[in-house]
């Protein structure tokens, strides 16, 4: 038994017909019969009745193709997943990204992904959300990390991060004292806020417009440490996510928690193919899995400390 055999066997009991499968898989009608005839042989039954007006398979030839469908299907699967491999160990993979990818541990997990796909290429985008998802429309880049979703069924988007939005004042300022403050404190301030196309000042914007006022942004600056260097010199205050302000550890700045929060959500976007590169699909799949070891080693630390912080209350209580 062959696999050209098998694929026979499907185009006659799909047409019906001898002719009509012979000129589907491209082969003279007496060769297709001819090699059908030794499989029966081999077989030692007859998977067609054959009749002067049509072809239909017999109880044997209805099983029979139950396994021939399953192995032909297993075949591609194989052929597909070793093309994919191939592919795989040469290419290249166009990843945009928002100007503050450091803040999120994300050179970590294309380092990462480089020392087990060393043959795979990254070419770096840095833009502001809007154009990122504009060149990701336009096939310009494979995937983007964005802070920001859209209502588009040719895109996909794969939840990465979360985060939240903090107040950043120099130390001088009247609200550097406050731990926390609402949303409406920040009415008559000064803004410093990224450009119109980033997410992050998509959602500030929404929150505030929700609070019932319009910021006063007076500087839109892309460059975090540019937009600190204002704020050092009063001639505002900013918002950014807290990953980022921590990110930065200046004594001469004050984090102030916004109440009610605004969360800030990193997603992975993609076009919405079924089909994506075998570069693109592995990418996928290897970020899942650092997603969850980056959640795994955070609830750790994060233990570790509660464990850490018991543990001295304890001695401090019996100190006394």
């Amino acid at each position: 038994m062959e696999m050209h055999q098998l694929e026979y066997v499907l185009a006659v009991a799909k047409f019906h017909n001898f002719t009509r499968a012979a000129e589907e898989i491209k082969i003279s009608q007496s060769s297709l019969s001819q090699q059908i005839s030794k499989l029966e042989n081999e077989l030692g039954t007859n998977l067609f009745v054959r009749t002067t007006r049509s072809v239909h398979l017999t109880p044997a030839g209805a099983e029979f193709i139950k396994h021939a469908q399953r192995i032909m299907s297993e075949v591609k699967e194989a052929r597909r997943s070793i093309q994919d491999y191939v592919s795989m160990v040469k290419g290249e993979l166009a990843f945009g990204t928002i100007p503050v990818i450091g803040s999120y541990n994300v050179p970590n997990l294309l380092k990462s992904f480089q020392d087990n796909y060393p043959g795979i290429k990254m070419r770096i985008v840095e833009e502001q959300c809007e154009d990122l998802l504009s060149m990701l429309q336009s096939a310009k880049i494979d995937v983007a990390m964005t802070q920001m979703s859209k209502n588009d069924n040719n895109l996909k988007f794969y939840p990465l991060l979360s985060d939240r939005m903090v107040l950043v004042t120099s130390s001088r300022h009247p609200l550097a004292n406050k731990e926390t403050i609402n949303i409406n404190e920040l009415r008559n301030e000064k803004l410093i806020m990224t450009p119109r196309t980033s997410g992050h000042h998509h959602d500030f914007c929404r929150a505030c417009e929700i609070a019932g006022f319009t910021p006063n942004i007076v500087i839109k600056c892309s460059i975090v440490k540019t937009m600190l260097s204002f704020v050092r010199e009063e001639i505002g205050i900013t918002v950014l996510s807290s990953k980022v302000a921590a990110a930065e550890k200046d004594p001469s700045m004050r984090i102030i928690e916004i109440t009610p929060t605004i969360p800030r959500r990193i997603s992975l976007a993609t076009r919405n193919t079924s089909d994506p590169p075998p570069t693109l699909k592995m990418f996928l799949k290897f970020t899942n899995q650092w997603v969850k070891t980056q959640k795994s080693r955070e609830a750790a630390r994060k233990h570790v400390a509660r464990a850490s912080l018991t543990s001295r209350d304890i001695r401090l209580i019996y100190s006394r």
